[in-house]
């Protein structure tokens, strides 16, 4: 058996845990073999890190490929989405995969392994979504999530394109989940609050982007987080809600979190950096996505939420849409598909936005993007940490570059961008995945298919 390729990096500002101190990282394969002070180590590649931060592969844990929505299909598929988040220095990622009606719930699982083969860049994980909730279904569950797919999703709205679920049903879902060791995911809107307001926004005459914020009010989340409270404190499962974008709403998780009821939330890069503001713009319709941007304080105590761990991390909801495809929104809003590209953008906008102006310690940032998905989504300890044994999916990013983000410099498959002209301090420099070097500068090393399937199991100790 050949001697795996080992490769010393040397001299980094090595983030491990709450540490952040000049260091060696060691590879032996695909695995981190020893951090520190590694002087006397012998490799076959050696890699000058000095003045660059050296951080865990990101994981971003809500990613839509291939994803058939609003009468268009998603333009991130297994490679093009792969290629971008490896730019972004992203070397796990969790997809969304729809239930197919009339077909197993494990279908949900062979769909994607089907799309992945031979395409994926980077690792990957699925989780389902469930739309049908009949009893055959639920008896399917605990198959699944021994099959490594322990997160299930359930929305509260979009009744008309058949992926709604009512409370309920996800009341079902979740003592299924709990049984089986899972964890439901829902995206939080209450359906009945939007239909009211979509008809009254439509009946007073908005029709351009900015009816969107207004047809999706913070209501809306309030009203459907109470309603997910209300089922993990019945049911004693572990409620999980994805894209946050309404401060009420983190407060309400707060104080149930506090009386002990299991639920917790992520919210995205885009609530971070966008207001509903660009909503108003002629080309407003880049920036509709659901829950809708919105105010800035709302989003100033986003910041506040992510910094003191009220809310647990950030993905991107990566929904790339060609513009053509959103173009369908330009008489009317709601005809929009809903989404925002922004797989590659994540780790440099939330280090600029976020360390750079203070927001963020290093190592709180390393934990929204990389340890905190993977010790809530079952990829600890391979996954999220330079600790020695781990994957070596590591990051080398140039704290001090400045860059400009635009169409021509991002790597997303989009014909528009939504971060255009968005000013960034620091830069990826190098990705590894397993210790392969996948990213250098602005080539991709890597081969279509190296990616594997990840096989999770949640550890329900870990909190947010």
């Amino acid at each position: 058996m050949a001697k795996p390729v080992t490769t010393l990096i040397k001299g980094g500002i090595v983030v491990l845990g709450p540490a952040v101190s000049v260091q060696d990282v060691l590879i032996e394969g695909e695995r981190i073999g020893a951090v520190g002070r590694l002087s006397g180590a012998a490799a076959d590649v050696e890699i000058d890190a000095t003045d660059l931060l050296v951080l865990p592969g990101a994981i971003d844990a809500h990613v839509h490929f291939d994803d058939v929505f609003m009468g268009t299909v998603s333009v991130h598929n297994y490679y093009t989405g792969t290629l971008a988040a490896a730019f972004g220095g992203v070397t796990s990622v969790i997809d969304f995969s729809n239930q197919i009606p009339g077909e197993p719930l494990i279908k949900t699982l062979e769909v994607k392994k089907e799309a992945a083969r031979d395409q994926a860049l980077v690792d990957w994980g699925v989780h389902a979504v469930i739309t049908d909730a009949a009893a055959e279904i639920l008896e399917e569950i605990a198959l699944l999530v021994d099959a490594g797919v322990p997160t299930i999703k359930c929305y509260m709205t979009y009744k008309q394109d058949g992926l709604m679920m009512e409370a309920d049903k996800l009341r079902h879902i979740l003592r299924r989940l709990r049984e089986a060791g899972g964890m439901l995911l829902v995206h939080a809107e209450d359906d009945e609050v939007l239909q009211e307001h979509l008809s009254k926004t439509i009946e007073s005459g908005i029709f351009a982007a900015i009816g969107h914020a207004r047809s999706r009010p913070a209501e809306a989340e309030i009203r459907a987080i109470r309603s997910c409270i209300k089922i993990a404190e019945q049911t004693d499962g572990r409620v999980f809600i994805v894209h946050l974008a309404c401060a009420e709403g983190m407060d309400l998780i707060t104080a149930a979190r506090a009386k002990g009821i299991d639920i917790m939330a992520e919210t995205c890069t885009h609530y971070l950096v966008f207001t509903e503001d660009m909503l108003k713009r002629e080309d407003g319709i880049k920036w509709i996505c659901s829950p809708p941007l919105r105010d800035k304080a709302n989003q100033d105590r986003l910041w506040g939420g992510l910094q003191f761990g009220a809310i647990s991390m950030v993905s991107s909801d990566d929904a790339a849409y060609s513009w053509e495809a959103k173009l369908m929104g330009r008489e009317r809003f709601d005809r929009c598909p809903n989404g925002i590209a922004g797989i590659e953008v994540r780790l440099p906008v939330l280090y600029s936005e976020g360390v750079v102006k203070g927001r963020l310690s290093l190592t709180r940032l390393v934990e929204v993007v990389a340890a905190k998905p993977a010790n809530l989504f079952g990829l600890a300890p391979r996954k999220g940490s330079l600790a020695p044994g781990a994957d070596a999916d590591i990051v080398l990013f140039d704290p001090h570059a400045k860059w400009t983000m635009s169409r021509k410099t991002l790597h997303q498959a989009c014909d528009y961008c939504s971060y255009e002209d968005v000013e960034i301090t620091g830069k990826i420099v190098k990705v590894f995945s397993r210790g392969e070097l996948l990213i250098d500068g602005d080539r991709c090393r890597g081969q279509k298919g190296r990616g594997q399937y990840l096989h999770r199991k949640l550890d329900l100790s870990f909190g947010p």
